[in-house]
């Protein structure tokens, strides 16, 4: 993966769940959780899970979670995704 500032870090998936959830490690270390579950045939919740050893990535979360949010708004709105 490719960080912020240019920074390619190995990474793993560690656990899956088919159109629903993943969580990874980067460059050896437990990262984020990744789950989306459907709320109603148009909607959706997304949530991240943050190892408690990093409470510094939740703003970096958080402004994953809005962008995220845009595109999917942009895509809805034009019928189809980007």
């Amino acid at each position: 993966m490719q960080t912020a500032v240019g920074l390619w870090l190995p990474f793993r998936i560690t656990d899956f769940e088919q159109d629903a959830a993943w969580s990874w490690i980067v460059a050896g270390i437990p990262a984020t959780g990744h789950r989306v579950r459907a709320i109603d045939p148009e909607n959706c919740r997304l949530t991240f899970t943050v190892p408690a050893w990093a409470p510094f990535y939740l703003p970096v979360c958080a402004a994953a979670i809005r962008r995220i949010e845009q595109l999917a708004l942009r895509a809805g709105s034009r019928g189809g995704p980007d």
